[in-house]
């Protein structure tokens, strides 16, 4: 496993450029922690300004398992995550550093 530590853009530029639906992620942020398979990925724009979401269907059994994570609104709150590549590659853990 790879382990990096990254400043919170670094971070997200990592989940825009690395990630790929069907990977696994475990993503932690305020007081939250999340688990489970990347669904869409979405870099649209919003308000004029460019924008970054992810569907994740959570493990585990809940009422609703899928969440959209919107990473302008949480960058603040980002503590780390945990990347498992579906393809095979080199799982990557991602802690976040302030700058």
């Amino acid at each position: 496993m790879k382990s990096l530590n990254l400043t919170v853009d670094d971070a997200i530029n990592y989940l825009k450029e690395n990630v790929e639906i069907h990977d696994k992620l475990e993503i932690s942020y305020n007081r939250i922690f999340a688990e489970g398979e990347v669904l869409n990925k979405d870099l649209s724009e919003y308000f004029g300004k460019p924008g970054f979401k992810m569907l994740i269907n959570l493990d585990g059994e809940t009422l609703n398992p899928t969440i959209e994570i919107d990473f302008d609104e949480i960058r603040d709150d980002l503590i780390e995550f945990h990347h498992f590549p579906k393809n095979g590659d080199e799982e990557v853990y991602v802690s976040v550093i302030s700058e």
